[in-house]
């Protein structure tokens, strides 16, 4: 018996999914995450992006209920391979759903759905006894691969229904928030606490799913898998939590309250009204996203009120990632210093490359999403005082 799974035995089942947590983030096909980063991508999802996704997982809902109520027809099987295929096909172009991964989930729908396996379900239900032992297990098999064919429809449709209530609960969660004078994780915890319990929330939560007779609103009611994995990337052995869920709303609300339990939380930007994500409690008022409207990120705007003829509500120059990095990678380098790890001329290296990245970050915006934190690894700010230093 093993208890330990390595890194790529996770496994996606017809109706499961899993997620390794660890520290502060989330794996999810093989990419980590900010723990609370899958929230906000819920939140920024459009009305007529979630209006798709809600239609398309009615088609499921249908076909599901179809299935449910006339049995098998092959007809019908293959417009539900269809429809749940098109549905695969939307989620595809939306940032929440490039997380998972897409082909995998159409390798199991094309299976389950294929001619091949309709001609077995066909072979599973016109079967009569006596059977032997070989035929039982066989059938065994089928049967549990039909029934899966069949609760497709119903997988889907969560999977729709369970985007559009969480985004609504978590973007109730933030407006609450924001009314609040702490960032704190005590804050953040008793603000839970406040919306969670409400029970007009909740009913009103609940009500909003137009499939409420054969699934739940916001709520956790299934049996999660935890196991130990243990990973190993670059030489460094980490041990992760592996969750099996067997419904996207069980992932969601996980991340959800794990981002909180570490102080990771949601903020609407002032300016263009788009969520982002928080690690700390500085209080930061604006995203850093470029705005499409001014072509420049919204603290940018906020900064310069020449831009919308309108001045923004102040925010600390301190209070942005960027500059808190940079304050930390500070830090560091002058405890280097004085522990004697560096020398004068070493010292003064690390300081002049961590200034460059810092004011090129203010100015080259793609150079600020994509590349900063990278150049601010303490490997790389080591590997640059080598180079310059080493003549």
């Amino acid at each position: 018996m093993k208890f330990i799974e390595n890194s790529n035995e996770g496994y996606h089942l017809y109706n499961r999914f899993s997620a390794d947590f660890s520290d502060d983030t989330v794996r999810l096909n093989n990419r980590n995450y900010p723990l609370g980063a899958v929230s906000k991508m819920a939140a920024n999802i459009s009305k007529s992006e979630m209006d798709e996704i809600l239609k398309l997982g009615g088609k499921a809902l249908n076909c599901y209920q179809t299935i449910s109520v006339l049995g098998y027809n092959r007809n019908v099987f293959l417009i539900h391979k269809d429809v749940i295929l098109d549905m695969l096909s939307y989620m595809k172009k939306l940032e929440i759903f490039q997380c998972f991964d897409y082909e995998e989930s159409k390798s199991l729908i094309d299976d389950l759905l294929s001619e091949e396996s309709l001609d077995q379900y066909e072979d599973f239900l016109s079967t009569e006894k006596p059977l032997t032992e070989e035929r039982v297990i066989e059938l065994k098999k089928i049967k549990k691969r039909y029934a899966y064919a069949i609760e497709l429809g119903l997988i889907y449709a969560y999977i729709g229904i369970d985007t559009a209530n969480f985004a609504t609960a978590v973007q109730n969660f933030t407006v609450m928030f924001m009314e609040k004078a702490s960032r704190q994780k005590s804050e953040l915890a008793k603000t839970a606490f406040e919306l969670f319990n409400d029970e007009l929330f909740m009913f009103f939560l609940e009500q909003s799913n137009p499939a409420v007779k054969s699934m739940w609103g916001f709520s956790v009611k299934s049996m999660n898998t935890v196991v130990p994995v243990i990973d190993e990337v670059n030489g460094e052995y980490k041990i992760l939590r592996r969750v099996y869920f067997s419904r996207m709303m069980d992932f969601f609300v996980m991340d959800f309250f794990e981002a909180l339990s570490h102080g990771h939380y949601l903020w609407q930007c002032g300016i263009c009204g788009k969520y982002f994500l928080m690690t700390t409690a500085h209080r930061q008022l604006y995203c850093e996203e470029k705005n499409p409207q001014y072509d420049v990120p919204c603290k940018y705007v906020a900064k310069h009120p020449e831009i919308t003829n309108g001045k923004k509500e102040s925010q600390k120059k301190s209070d942005t990632p960027i500059r808190i990095l940079w304050k930390k990678r500070d830090n560091t380098i002058r405890q280097r210093k004085s522990r004697h790890k560096y020398s004068d001329a070493e010292f003064e290296a690390a300081k002049e490359y961590i200034m460059d990245c810092y004011e090129q970050a203010q100015t080259d915006f793609d150079y600020a999403a994509e590349q900063y934190e990278k150049d601010m690894e303490l490997t790389a700010i080591d590997e640059y005082v080598r180079r310059i230093t080493d003549v």
